[in-house]
């Protein structure tokens, strides 16, 4: 996920600069991060809501030992942040040209 945000970044840069000095291809670029960035906060809170909501019910269910409660934790913040992941590699896909 590093490196296609890196890349992400990389290849936004120039664009976004030549949107400060008022190229539209530019400012289309920076609205369309803002909207995209937006997004993926929408659905990494979504899917937070999510995978607290089955931790405490698998916790309630049937308490976890120490192995397990970091397993189950380990899979909630993956759980949360696959929407930034994918949007990321979307990104840089598109970015770099490689759909």
């Amino acid at each position: 996920m590093q490196v296609d945000a890196a890349l992400t970044i990389a290849m936004r840069l120039p664009i976004l600069a030549k949107g400060a000095l008022g190229d539209a291809r530019g400012q289309r670029e920076a609205s369309k991060a803002v909207v995209e960035k937006a997004a993926a906060m929408a659905e990494s809170s979504f899917a937070l809501g999510h995978a607290a909501a089955l931790f405490w019910w698998s916790m309630a269910l049937n308490p976890l030992t120490p192995n397990g409660l970091g397993e189950a934790t380990a899979k909630a913040v993956h759980n949360t942040l696959e929407p930034f992941s994918r949007r990321t590699r979307a990104n840089a896909s598109r970015l770099a040209g490689r759909r």
